[in-house]
């Protein structure tokens, strides 16, 4: 079979919100409690915040057996045959055999007041407001609006009760669609009227969609363990692709996770492209330009982005010019039009600026006002307060040559040369400041004083990746006595976020030890870097095992044991595993 095939037959639960059966770009998803017939709710995935509308959904009637694959859930009792299977974003068909269907049930504390919109023969429209439930959001109330239309069967609606009952040979059928924040009623009912009218047709819209995003994809690993970790990898990848509204419209975002982390992310997009510029060009090419549409006019790129909001404090690593050079490179020239070009190096341009206006120390190199701005919330190196973080000031190196280019692509050889100038003179001064050479390393120091601080973390070696100018025997010296030694970071879980040796060191706490893929790829392009393949592939082949074994890919990795820790189906490692397992075909 294809891997589109294999995909759509791949069974996926969806038994809580987090995990929502939501394909096709949507920002709303169902979730089944797989005992009673019933969609248990409807999910929203949206500005930061996961919650319910309404419990039950649709009620079908007593218990049941669920049964969810990629493509459809099936919901079957005695009186019950009944398939849900999406047909584009926010919008599902229902089909099948059924003695009724009751609607829009008991609305949760998410759900403020609802009211009927539209009403005809067959069309039923309710709005209402989501009340949020994360305080940092300054809009509280998000507009919702749900409709349904029959195909075949009878709607009645009265007293607060929706139902839907069957024609004479006991057949439901029916389409529903849902907007937050940006619709119009005559769009939903055109929507509605749009739905197919069959399952069948419903399934090849579906397939079709399946196919589209992850066509790139040349082949499926051939090992059964592996086959289905990958299947999980590409259904998370596209279960967090989102048709967003708001500040967030006219591209398909990726959230990090769409029930954990319902947002578009700097540098998870930057790791999550790893997958996506291998599934779907266009789609990787989406979250890079999101991320120049969410720029400020001063250059910063916020830590996150929502359809109403921003997080305003923090930033995130400057990852977009690593990102969006490694695909443009992947692609050629030839392939990318004008407009890619220069949106994204005009971005890198500002948000160059930005970073050496805004974050601007005496010493010359940028600093960080706490954790939460690099992405390692609660490393120890964080425990005394804000330091010259050596990794942020790396990303930053490789964002200026990143914009020096693009700047070469956009036919701008003043903006080349100055960039190349900036990045040379800014790794001079990461030498003079951050790095060692008695110890032959890199170490952040202390923002108030200059002194570098003595904690060994896998930060240590990121200038490395960045390509700070050391002499070749210090450089092969440090990766051979750091980062291929198993006493700070080469252990059979690689790359801890803390080395091993670090009193600090605690292998299952968040930032303070655990490997985080997206760092630990990182290494493993250095390690490719300076030409120690033999050493890439161990430690490719030890990270690809604990996602493996782990199965459903999650956020981060005990250092100890393997064992996975936070958000499951995460973006960047379900990426990133997928990047491996291409290797290896």
């Amino acid at each position: 079979m294809s891997i589109t095939e294999e995909l759509l037959l791949l069974e996926t639960p969806h038994l809580i919100p987090d995990r929502s059966m939501s394909p096709m770009f949507s920002n709303f998803g169902l979730c089944f409690d797989g005992q009673n017939a019933a969609v248990g709710t409807l999910v929203l995935h949206y500005n930061r915040f996961t919650r319910a509308l309404w419990e039950p959904f649709i009620d079908f009637g007593g218990a049941g057996e669920v049964r969810s694959t990629f493509a459809s859930t099936r919901i079957v009792n005695k009186d019950t045959d009944c398939e849900i299977i999406f047909y584009d974003a926010d919008a599902f068909v229902v089909c099948g055999r059924a003695a009724a269907a009751r609607l829009f049930c008991v609305p949760d504390a998410a759900l403020g007041d609802v009211w009927q919109a539209y009403r005809d023969e067959s069309t039923l429209i309710l709005q209402g407001y989501s009340e949020n439930g994360d305080a940092r959001d300054p809009d509280q109330y998000a507009p919702v609006v749900c409709g349904v239309r029959v195909m075949r069967g009878t709607l009645r609606s009265e007293n607060g009760e929706t139902l839907i009952l069957p024609d004479e040979d006991g057949i439901v059928r029916f389409s529903v669609v849902c907007r937050v924040l940006d619709f119009e009623i005559n769009e939903i009912k055109n929507r509605l009227a749009a739905a197919p009218e069959t399952a069948e047709d419903a399934k090849e819209k579906m397939r079709a969609w399946a196919e589209d995003c992850a066509g790139g994809i040349e082949a499926l690993p051939e090992d059964a363990d592996t086959k289905m970790t990958f299947l999980t990898a590409v259904s998370g990848l596209l279960m967090n692709l989102t048709k967003a509204p708001g500040n967030l419209a006219g591209y398909v975002s990726a959230f990090p996770s769409r029930g954990g982390y319902p947002t578009h992310f700097m540098w998870d997009s930057a790791f999550q492209n790893l997958a996506y510029e291998l599934m779907n060009g266009k789609i990787a090419e989406d979250t890079l330009l999101l991320l120049a549409k969410c720029e400020r006019p001063d250059g910063k790129i916020p830590q996150f982005n929502c359809s109403t909001w921003s997080r305003p404090h923090e930033a995130q690593p400057a990852l977009l010019g690593w990102a969006a050079e490694r695909y443009a490179r992947r692609v050629g020239k030839e392939s990318l039009n004008e407009a890619f070009i220069c949106t994204i190096y005009n971005a890198l341009d500002r948000n160059n600026r930005w970073w050496l206006n805004a974050r601007m120390t005496k010493y010359g190199l940028i600093s960080c006002p706490h954790g939460l701005e690099t992405g390692q919330d609660d490393s120890p190196r964080f425990d005394e307060g804000p330091v010259i973080a050596v990794d942020m000031n790396s990303y930053l190196l490789s964002q200026m040559r990143a914009a020096a280019y693009f700047a070469a692509l956009a036919g701008d050889a003043s903006g080349e040369a100055y960039w190349n100038a900036e990045a040379e003179r800014f790794a001079a001064l990461m030498i003079k400041h951050l790095y060692d050479p008695e110890k032959n390393l890199f170490f952040d120091a202390d923002l108030t004083t200059g002194k570098p601080l003595s904690l060994v973390t896998l930060s240590s070696l990121i200038p490395l990746w960045a390509g700070v100018p050391l002499p070749e025997d210090k450089i092969r010296s440090m990766i051979e006595d750091y980062l291929l030694n198993e006493k700070y970071f080469f252990g059979a879980v690689p790359f801890p976020s803390v080395a091993y040796c670090e009193e600090k060191y605690e292998p299952a706490h968040w930032w303070r030890g655990p490997t985080w893929m997206p760092v630990a790829w990182l290494m493993l392009e250095t390690l490719e870097k300076y030409d120690y393949t033999k050493e890439r592939d161990i430690a490719a082949r030890r990270l690809f095992d604990v996602m493996k074994n782990d199965g459903v890919l999650h956020e981060l990795f005990n250092s100890a044991t393997g064992e996975g820790l936070g958000c499951d189906e995460q973006g960047w490692t379900a990426a990133i595993f997928l990047r491996l397992a291409a290797e290896k075909e």
